[in-house]
């Protein structure tokens, strides 16, 4: 299933690249093709929409302890992603679902109700924190998310969402019940819940626009306890700082978690900035430990393009070309740095500090290719540090 979706997804990639004239305007039915299949009826706002997503990537890197060293180089289908958006009578919908190694997941499953001053939510998201979690993974700025958003477990879970955007600021709350595993083998959730709140703010000038957020979790994870682990913004290796507090762990069992997250940012011209600070208090174990994460971030657009950001929505979104490369053009091209942290020094299982440079080419709206290199260092009371250095390499087309 999975090599099938992979060699349709390529063939659908490479035609992205094609100069558009193959895209038509709506015709009698109500069908338009514009890369991919869409329905429309303008007399009653019924829609339907394919969307979807694959992320390859390459990485070759190192960990070397003391002068031992360990070594991963892989290639993978980070993301296999495919659904459809539309309405119906009134009510949003969207359904997509991650196909990787021949299992089912559901991502983005749920329905929308549009009311006055507010919309409600429900069905399978992710619950309402961080700006760089909520913004799709389509949209950031390199391979993988800030250390904070992987260290706590921000997720989707199955539950309801209030959402209320104003001018220049949103404020969204919801409760949730556990998450699904494979849909392949069963429906069954588990028997973890939450409750999350996000606020958002935006002050936008002629010449640059501010954003800043806070948000909160209350995590309960039933009786299956949890783990508190990241990786160093490698996908392909092992995780690096780890504290387990699961049932029988010497560290003791999680009951519940108390999350809460500062947020802001800048675009100001073709230059942007980002940076959070997150923090996870665990109850149960002893002495509730506490762990942080903070993470800031910069890019610049050196063919002069504009990070995409929405007031409404509080995050950011689609960054397009000037000049792609069907139209006869380079495309895009930005350059980042981002220095990450992750301390789980109240358990000793170390800090992990993280810089990545990336590189990102935004062949087409929809294509992109992104680069980056990663440089890390664990260090653990009494023990010898850890350095992490590597390349990773990702070709990224969605619809």
């Amino acid at each position: 299933m999975t090599k099938a979706f992979l060699a349709s997804t390529l063939l659908a990639a490479a035609t992205a690249l094609v100069p558009t004239s193959a895209a038509f305007a709506q015709d009698e039915a109500g069908w338009e093709f514009d890369g991919v299949p869409s329905w429309s009826n303008p007399e009653t706002g019924d829609s339907f929409t394919f969307r979807g997503r694959v992320f390859l990537d390459y990485g070759d890197v190192e960990f070397d302890t003391a002068g031992a060293t360990t070594s991963w180089s892989d290639s993978e289908i980070r993301t296999a992603r495919l659904g459809v958006t539309g309405s119906f009578s009134g009510v949003g919908y969207v359904a997509e679902f991650d196909w990787i190694n021949e299992s089912i997941a559901a991502n983005d499953v749920y329905l929308t109700f549009e009311g006055t001053g507010f919309e409600l939510k429900l069905g399978h998201m992710k619950t309402p924190n961080s700006i760089d979690e909520a913004t799709s993974s389509r949209y950031i700025t390199f391979m993988e998310r800030g250390l904070g958003t992987d260290l706590f477990g921000l997720d989707r879970r199955v539950g309801a969402l209030l959402v209320h955007e104003g001018e220049g600021f949103t404020i969204s709350g919801g409760v949730f019940g556990g998450r699904p595993g494979d849909l392949s083998e069963s429906l069954e959730l588990d028997d973890s819940s939450a409750i999350a709140a996000r606020f958002t703010r935006s002050v936008s000038t002629e010449a640059a626009t501010l954003h800043f957020g806070a948000s909160v979790r209350h995590l309960d994870y039933g009786d299956a306890g949890t783990r508190v682990r990241v990786r160093p913004q490698t996908h392909i290796t092992d995780r690096v700082v780890s504290a387990d507090f699961r049932p029988g762990r010497p560290l003791g069992e999680a009951e519940t978690s108390l999350f809460w997250g500062l947020e802001a940012a800048m675009v100001r011209g073709p230059f942007h900035v980002e940076a959070e600070w997150m923090d996870l208090t665990v109850d149960g174990p002893a002495g509730d430990p506490d762990f942080n994460a903070q993470y800031i971030s910069a890019g610049y657009f050196l063919t002069g393009e504009t990070r995409s950001y929405s007031s409404g929505s509080g995050r950011f979104g689609r960054t397009r070309p000037a000049t792609p490369l069907s139209e006869g053009g380079l495309g895009a091209v930005e350059i980042a740095l981002r220095v990450d942290r992750a301390d789980l020094d109240s358990v000793n299982e170390g800090v992990l500090t993280n810089w990545t440079l990336g590189v990102n080419w935004y062949l087409e709206d929809r294509v992109r290719v992104m680069a980056n290199l990663v440089d890390g260092t664990v260090e653990r009371a009494g023990a010898a540090s850890t350095d992490i250095s590597g390349a990773q390499l990702r070709l990224q087309w969605d619809f």
